[in-house]
């Protein structure tokens, strides 16, 4: 039993028993594990792409589909995921999910890049997909169980947690890659680190729920009726604008600002650079800021922030005021998404539905994102183009309400 300062009464997140034959201190730091273990095998692919794509022959369009496959598995994962869930339960998901993520990025590794085959290659990877992103269901949830049993918000710096194994994966990307080690050693040899780390974290994952879950079974039907609650289509909307807001960043700040402008290559890698720590920044130093002043509040000033971030790179033609516009984009950028999570997976009866849905929302918004900005930037140019992402970020601001936890009887 735990007192959230942000509810107005006590809330049972799992039964107790379970809480103390785990240890909150262990629960946190193998939820910490698995964050950092899911971010280190996605940096890991994303600084061998080019490699990947030498070795097996690809052109910029084949490239494209590949790389295209992950998010589709990643789909597919998210609308299975509640069910899975509700099935297996959250410890033997996490199982199941971390040796499926681990097999396929071995297997693409081993196979696909030996034999050449683009089959083996997108099926593999469609395989990462799901176990990623089902992982990644499961994690967010016991973050943000942690967060309603200690009362305080770690969830943004569970996700700060995500992107330092992503960044620590690119690393070691840059050193295999300086080593000329091949793809076929080097993603087995992550992906056993992964799977290792992993299935020792796992040990100290509670399993969660509620005493109204173990009386009332959730059936399909209250699973899937989630897609037509008021509130989780608004917290719907609030990841919708945080991931268009942090992916158009990835996929375009750079090009905007070198073609659009141009500008020096050098100055746009340093811009997205300081994106990127901007964004790790605004997720460990979130928690504290959405502790002191709700969650609502944190939400409104973020979406807020990037906003203004946006409209100075979009306005004004200089480095310097870019470079703050893009600072100011990263720290607005970095607590849509896991405030989001945090407030779908309020009502620990049928969280997993719910969170699944919003993520669902969220991945959508990354597989549309890019096009739409191309396209966009086609018509109107570089980086004028970006201020689709403002209006989303109005959006964003306007219904961060929703995001408001749910009123709970003393």
């Amino acid at each position: 039993m735990s007192l959230d300062p942000q509810r107005t009464g006590p809330i049972e997140v799992v039964a107790p028993t379970t809480v103390r034959s785990v240890g909150v201190g262990r629960w946190r730091a193998a939820t910490f594990a698995l964050f950092l273990v899911n971010g280190l095998t996605m940096g890991t692919w994303a600084s061998r792409i080019p490699a990947v794509a030498t070795e097996l022959g690809l052109g910029v369009a084949q490239l494209g589909v590949l790389i295209t496959t992950i998010p589709a598995g990643a789909l597919l994962g998210l609308l299975l995921s509640s069910h899975v869930l509700h099935r297996l339960g959250e410890r033997r998901t996490a199982i199941a999910t971390q040796s499926l993520l681990a097999a396929a990025i071995s297997v693409f590794g081993l196979s696909a890049v030996l034999t050449g085959n683009l089959v083996v290659a997108g099926v593999t990877l469609i395989a990462y997909g799901i176990g990623m992103s089902t992982s990644n269901i499961v994690i967010n949830l016991e973050a943000a169980a942690l967060d309603r049993q200690t009362g305080r918000t770690l969830m943004s710096v569970f996700h700060a947690t995500w992107s330092v194994g992503a960044f620590l994966g690119a690393g070691l990307g840059a050193v295999a890659i300086a080593a000329r080690l091949p793809v076929s050693v080097h993603f087995p040899v992550i992906a056993a680190v992964a799977l290792a780390t992993s299935l020792v974290a796992i040990r100290f994952l509670p399993e969660l729920g509620d005493a109204q879950s173990e009386t009332e079974p959730i059936r399909f039907g209250e699973r899937m009726r989630v897609w037509v609650e008021p509130r989780t289509l608004l917290i719907g909307l609030i990841v919708l604008a945080a991931q268009f807001n942090e992916g158009t960043a990835n996929n375009w700040l750079n090009i905007s600002l070198v073609h659009g402008r141009g500008w020096d290559a050098a100055v746009g890698a340093a811009a997205l650079t300081v994106f990127a720590a901007s964004m790790v920044a605004g997720r460990v130093a979130g928690g504290w800021y959405v502790d002191r002043v709700g969650r609502v509040s944190a939400l409104r000033t973020a979406f807020a922030l990037a906003g203004t971030g946006l409209l100075l790179i979009v306005f004004i033609d200089a480095q310097p005021v870019a470079f703050l516009g893009v600072a100011l984009w990263g720290l607005g950028a970095s607590l849509g998404y896991p405030l989001g999570v945090s407030a779908a997976a309020d009502e620990p009866r049928n969280a997993p539905a719910r969170v699944a849905a919003v993520a669902t929302v969220a991945t959508i918004a990354g597989l549309v994102g890019p096009s739409v900005i191309g396209l966009l930037g086609e018509s109107v140019g570089l980086p004028q183009a970006l201020l689709v992402v403002a209006v989303l970020v109005v959006v964003g601001l306007l219904v961060s309400g929703a995001a408001r936890p749910p009123r709970k009887a003393a």
